[in-house]
This record gives structure tokens, sequence and C-alpha cells, in this order.
């Protein structure tokens, strides 16, 4: 068990690191894009590492997970993946916890007449000190009571910001990334991959958002109401003070890149993705009578298709 442990954590640190620098690679002007590659990276982390090639023909590198392999691996691993087990049980404990603190904190908020194209639901409440976003199936903007006393186009521009991230589903997305942060808390290509989604992800509500005033109020905006009050990993919040600057400079920036670095860059990331998904696919984790019964096979496909009289006119 300890040997299949550790070929998971490799295959998946394999395809995070590759999917985090493929998104990276995108031009910065393409915030959707970079969001859509780590979503494809934190979502495929569940599925693509673990499938088998859809062809022939490439090699493949089989791990050997049963009980002469944990022998070979050392007692120190075996406490390693204990103690990785441990942690991640602690960890999704936690976000139980948050899950149950958004549903209590959404419940008990108070109503609003606020109705911003009919599909979210807006409240307020005192527990918070900005707004915020959560849930997915039936997502919920949640405001501080200060909200009420703002300027209407403050008022606006938040509420843009707000159902932009419940149209992109965020909530889920939050959720999944906290799933991903728990399994893999040791893992820094996981909270990599996870952060650029985070902040893409605010970089298009950003933009949504902008076309409701001017840009120089809304970064005035930001500024305003960044919070430093911890929030549950998938409870989206309008203005974290962490990275807050790189928001606001995004959302300023010009610079533009050359029609050929961007071909470039673009063939780049596709290069990267195309070799994560090969990569993942050609390592399998596999018991050691599975690999002994195609070991077999395939000397008896060679057997056969070999010439039983080599040289003969």
């Amino acid at each position: 068990m300890t040997a299949c442990w550790i070929a998971i954590a490799l295959k998946a640190t394999l395809w995070a690191a590759l999917m985090s620098t493929a998104a990276l690679v995108v031009p910065v002007q393409h915030p959707q894009a970079r969001r859509r590659f780590a979503l494809l990276g934190m979502w495929g982390l569940w599925v693509l590492p673990w499938l088998p090639l859809p062809w022939q023909g490439l090699p493949t590198a089989s791990i050997d997970v049963g009980t002469d392999s944990i022998a070979q691996v050392g007692w120190w691993w075996q406490i390693l993946t204990a103690v990785w087990a441990i942690g991640s049980l602690v960890l999704l404990l936690r976000v139980v916890n948050d899950v149950a603190g958004i549903l209590r904190m959404v419940r008990q908020a108070e109503k609003s007449t606020l109705n911003h194209g009919g599909a979210v639901e807006v409240r307020f409440t005192a527990e918070i000190e900005g707004p915020c976003m959560t849930g997915w199936l039936r997502p919920c903007v949640l405001l501080p009571l200060s909200a009420a006393s703002w300027p209407e186009g403050t008022l606006r521009a938040t509420l843009r910001h707000e159902c932009q991230h419940a149209r992109q589903m965020d909530g889920l997305h939050r959720f999944c990334a906290a799933l991903v942060r728990a399994c893999f808390w040791w893992n820094p290509a996981m909270h990599v991959l996870c952060g650029i989604y985070e902040a893409e992800s605010e970089v298009c509500c950003d933009e949504a958002a902008a076309t409701a005033c001017s840009r120089r109020e809304y970064g005035e905006m930001l500024l305003a109401h960044a919070t430093l009050m911890p929030m549950p990993a998938f409870a989206v919040s309008f203005a974290r003070r962490s990275g807050l600057r790189v928001r606001i400079q995004r959302l300023f920036a010009t610079r533009r890149d050359s029609r050929w670095l961007l071909s470039a860059r673009w063939l780049t990331a596709l290069a990267l993705i195309i070799s994560a998904a090969v990569l993942m696919a050609s390592i399998r984790v596999m018991p050691p009578e599975l690999v002994q019964g195609i070991s077999l096979k395939q000397e008896a496909k060679l057997r056969l298709n070999a010439d039983p009289f080599p040289g003969a006119p």
C-alpha cells in the first residue's frame, strides 16, 4: 500500500507541475484560458493520472505495489505515508467544518430585496467584513450590513463581480481546490495549481465588474473593501488583501506580446498539456500479479510471432 501511495504522489505531482506551467505560459491577457488550464489540472487530477493510454505502441512503466515493494521502500516511507494520511484526514475534517459553518452563516443571514439577474440570492450578515459568494447549486452573495449604505455604483459593481463568480461556478471549483489542498497538503505543486486558478478567477470577475464603472473607480473600490478576515476556502471573497496588488496591476495592464511570442506561448502550453497526458498515462500503478500476467502475455505473443526457422531460404 505504501508503494501505491508513493506512485500516486509521483504521478499527481508531475501532472500538477506540468499543468501549472502550461497555465502560466498562456499570455496574461487571456485570464479565462489560464483559468481553464488550471481547472483542467485540478479536476483532471482525480482521473487523468490513472487512465491508461487509448492507443498502443507507446512504452509504459509499471510500478509494482505488492508486498515486496513495501519492504524495498523502507520503513521511513511508511511513516511518511502515515503522516500524509493523518494530515489529510485533519484537513478534510476542517473542510467539513467550513461547509457546516458557511451553511449556518447563509441560513442565519437576512434576506435582501436586491436581485441581480434573479439566479443569485443576496443576503446581509454581520459575520463578514466584505462581500463574498458561496454555493453552486443555489449560489448566494453575502454582503456586510454596511453595504446597505453603499453608493449605487459600488453596490452594482460588487454584485456584478460576485455574480460572475456564480456564473463561473467558482463555489464548486473552490470546493474542489479545498479538497486538493487537503489531500495533497504537503505538495507545493498542488498549492501553486490551485493558486493559479483562484488568481485568474478573480481577474476574470474584475474584468466583468469593471464594465459597471471606470477601472480607476473599481480599483479604489477594491482597496476600500480589502479585508484580512479569514473565510472558508470555498467562499469567494470580493477583495482579500493578499494578492490585491497583482489584481490591480492586471486591471490597468496595457502591455501586449507580439504575435510571434503569443503563438510560441500557445504552442508551448499545448505541448505541455499533451506531454502531461502522455506522461501520466505512461506510468501505470498495478499489482505484481497483473504485471506478471502482462509480461507472460507479451512473451507468448513474441514467441507466436517469431520465425521458427530463422535464416532459412
